[in-house]
């Protein structure tokens, strides 16, 4: 797709520190100043639903382990009724896809106005993907996954939010978190034990590309090829090499469909390094803030 080309290409020149990009930054660091200041004097109106609400964000573009976070604290709700809020992204939305495979029995929501899904959704407990900036809806509680790194705005850098707005977040580094292979599987689902010595070329199109080459090289196979596309772009099949094994994330994998071709990809699973105490914690306090909300609810009804 050709935005996905120029997505890429833009990406690249950020990666640089093109300056010839910083008027345009400040700009946009004008627009979420008075945006945001909008809604403190609440000037933009906020939507409250009766569920618990957890957004989980950052305030830079590109990818910090957002949606693996998702996938693991909704896990740790099981006894709860959840509900996953996404906006999606184009026609693939990989990442809402891969939350709904990986989580059957949490229902999956995808639209711009998460507000609005969120009053569709009948259940205990909400939590939004890539959340942060959505201000239009009411959050109970906000998790920021930081780099910890000093960045301008868009375009002249990654930054999309003010790092001022941490302060009333539970902020964590993305060095207290770790993607770890859960599984290798085949297109057919069924698990591979090991490619270690295996020849394979790679594919993606993920935010951090090099992360995933880190990954396979660890694994103990031999890349022969490797093919990277911008960020949520589906991978053309006909341009990819004619190798004995494709492998790609499990992102890329749900975009694929049907194919012929010797695919197999990376089940990954995220694991805090450090701070674990602390999100045991957190749990905690959002599972008593549900219990009040449901108790508060049937006396209401009562």
């Amino acid at each position: 797709m050709l935005r996905d080309k120029i997505l890429f290409f833009g990406q690249k020149l950020i990666e640089r520190g093109a300056w010839y990009f910083a008027p345009i930054s400040w700009i946009y660091a004008l627009i979420v100043f008075f945006r945001n200041k909008l809604y403190d004097w609440r000037f933009f109106r906020v939507e409250k639903v009766d569920a618990v609400v957890v957004s989980v964000g950052n305030i830079v573009a590109g990818g910090t382990g957002k949606t693996p976070f998702v996938h693991m604290l909704a896990n740790r709700f099981k006894h709860r009724r959840v509900a996953i809020l996404s906006r999606g992204y184009g026609q693939f939305p990989d990442e809402a896809i891969l939350l709904a495979k990986r989580l059957p029995n949490v229902k999956v929501y995808i639209g711009k106005d998460r507000a609005l899904l969120a009053k569709l959704a009948q259940e205990e407990l909400l939590i939004l993907d890539d959340g942060f900036q959505h201000r239009k809806l009411h959050r109970d509680f906000d998790i920021v996954l930081d780099k910890n790194k000093k960045e301008h705005y868009l375009p002249w850098g990654f930054l999309r939010d003010q790092p001022k707005r941490l302060k009333g977040a539970e902020v964590f580094q993305t060095s207290d978190l770790s993607l770890k292979v859960n599984r290798i599987l085949d297109k057919e689902g069924r698990e591979v034990p090991s490619i270690q010595g295996w020849k394979v070329a790679i594919f993606c199109g993920i935010a951090n590309p090099q992360n995933f080459k880190n990954t396979v090289l660890s694994l103990g196979a031999e890349i022969v090829s490797e093919t990277f596309y911008a960020d949520h772009e589906k991978a053309d099949l006909n341009k990819l090499p004619k190798v004995s094994a494709l492998v790609c994330t499990e992102k890329d994998f749900v975009k694929l469909g049907k194919s012929e071709l010797p695919i197999y990809y990376l089940e990954m699973e995220m694991e805090l390094v450090s701070q674990a105490k602390r999100l045991e914690k957190l749990i905690e306090i959002i599972d008593q803030k549900i219990d009040n909300r449901s108790s508060y609810g049937k006396q209401c009804k009562n």
